[in-house]
């Protein structure tokens, strides 16, 4: 039996087969986006104060800027550990 056509709908909405480095890929974009978030907490909470005024530097905004990059940063560590590396290897070399 013939595999009937799928509804030209269907097939707009519902996103292609997803090939090994598709999913390499978007695993990497994830990860970039919360190394950024990561960065962006810390010198908003950490790195902005010390550069404007001494007093402005909370040391409790300070210390929750650091634990909430942290964890962004653990995040995005555990998203490239998703990211299936493989080693090419040469015959004969």
């Amino acid at each position: 039996m013939d595999k009937p056509p799928s509804h030209p709908i269907l097939r707009a909405l519902l996103p292609p087969p997803q090939t090994p480095k598709h999913q390499e890929d978007r695993l990497k974009a994830l990860a970039t986006i919360f190394q950024t978030l990561a960065l962006s907490a810390w010198g908003l909470g950490i790195l902005t104060p010390l550069i404007t005024a001494y007093t402005a530097l909370n040391l409790f905004h300070a210390g929750l800027s650091f634990v909430l990059g942290a964890m962004l940063e653990l995040c995005s560590l555990t998203l490239l550990a998703y990211v299936p590396y493989t080693i090419d290897t040469k015959e004969g070399s």
